[in-house]
């Protein structure tokens, strides 16, 4: 979050999918349903569906989710026991005239989709855990009432009932895209006005073309992923800029010359001095200002460095626009090379502003004096 010290950049929100769901999610979404007619219609076979409709479901659905995680199968068997305890615990205290009650359904969707979200390799934030915890549950009441409507309530012959539990857990079973997708946040470059609002006139140049660039790379990316790469080297330099107007502040109001003097003057008083409290005080005052001055040079030193990484972003930026225009014209590889690496540089760069803000605390805290 932007502190008093860090501006306040325009951010995307974006949706995507985790890592290694794209190749495992479509084969899922097929294992799922066929788990599930498979598992139900084997129950309607043995009799289970007739004699105890709700157990039948939720343990064709308990199937579908072992089935479909296998390679999870010690953290899959127990949210499958928890599915099935839920719908015995719903039908003891939802009475309903129908086999199978809406309460049931919706209480299975329920826990698979936080029983999904627990399966993902990835920590289960509270707000995603909700969000797949409802999804399931819609997902499931919509994989029932479409199944219901297509072929009615529960068949008795099993390739029908397995036909029926298929076309539910088609559906039902849409809660794990919900578990797969991640959000995230992406930082753009802000826009001349606000440039030119938060930043004084030398510093605006190098963000102005920064804008320019980023606007003619937004139409030439191949991909959301690159664009967000490439928008975000534009905001680095924003923020990079930000810092150094921030550091040449603090800079400028400590002068070297007049530093050097006041310690100077500091010592020769100590040592004139025959009183000793005050030629404790003055040689505190010295060793003060000597700190003051180590940390000017400090500041100064990280100033150097913000400049170096304006200029790789920026020339950074000046390849990858002339990279994708010569893309167009020729084959081969559109995406703009060493984005990755350029973004770890600027991002590694984070540490260091940390340890900057924490001195720039530090010397409002020293006396003047």
């Amino acid at each position: 979050m932007p502190t008093a010290i860090e501006p306040r950049l325009p951010t995307l929100g974006r949706y995507h999918f985790g890592e290694g769901a794209t190749k495992t999610l479509l084969q899922r979404q097929i294992s799922w349903p066929l788990w599930q007619g498979a598992a139900f219609g084997g129950l309607t076979a043995a009799g289970l569906a007739s004699s105890q409709p709700a157990l039948a479901v939720a343990l064709s659905l308990g199937v579908a989710l072992v089935g479909t995680y296998y390679r999870q199968l010690p953290r899959a068997v127990p949210v499958a026991v928890a599915l099935v305890a839920a719908v015995w615990l719903i039908g003891l205290l939802y009475q309903s005239s129908a086999a199978v009650s809406g309460a049931q359904i919706l209480g299975a969707g329920a826990v698979l989709g936080a029983g999904i979200a627990s399966l993902e390799r990835e920590p289960t934030d509270r707000w995603r855990l909700l969000q797949t915890t409802l999804a399931g549950t819609a997902a499931a009441g919509l994989g029932w009432w479409a199944a219901t409507r297509l072929l009615g309530g529960l068949p008795s012959v099993p390739l029908v009932a397995g036909l029926h539990a298929t076309v539910f857990g088609l559906i039902a079973g849409q809660g794990m895209l919900v578990a797969a997708l991640r959000y995230r946040t992406v930082e753009r470059i802000p826009s001349p006005p606000r440039i030119k609002a938060t930043l004084r006139s030398e510093y605006q140049p190098a963000c102005l073309k920064a804008w320019r660039l980023d606007r003619d790379l937004a139409k030439s990316a191949p991909d959301p992923e690159t664009r967000d790469g490439l928008g975000e080297v534009a905001a680095w330099i924003y923020k990079l800029q930000w810092s150094m107007q921030m550091l040449d502040r603090e800079i400028n109001e400590i002068s070297t010359i007049d530093l050097q003097d006041r310690i100077v003057a500091a010592y020769e008083e100590a040592e004139s001095t025959t009183d000793d409290f005050i030629r404790e005080r003055r040689l505190a005052t010295a060793r003060h200002l000597e700190q003051l001055m180590s940390h000017r040079d400090g500041l100064s030193l990280e100033r150097q460095r913000l400049d170096a990484l304006v200029e790789y972003a920026a020339a950074y930026q000046e390849e990858a626009r002339a990279g994708l225009i010569l893309a167009r014209l020729q084959p081969g590889d559109h995406t703009p090379a060493r984005l990755s690496d350029v973004l770890h540089k600027l991002r590694s760069h984070s540490h260091a502003q940390i340890v900057q803000r924490r001195t720039a605390r530090e010397l409002a805290q020293l006396p003047t004096a």
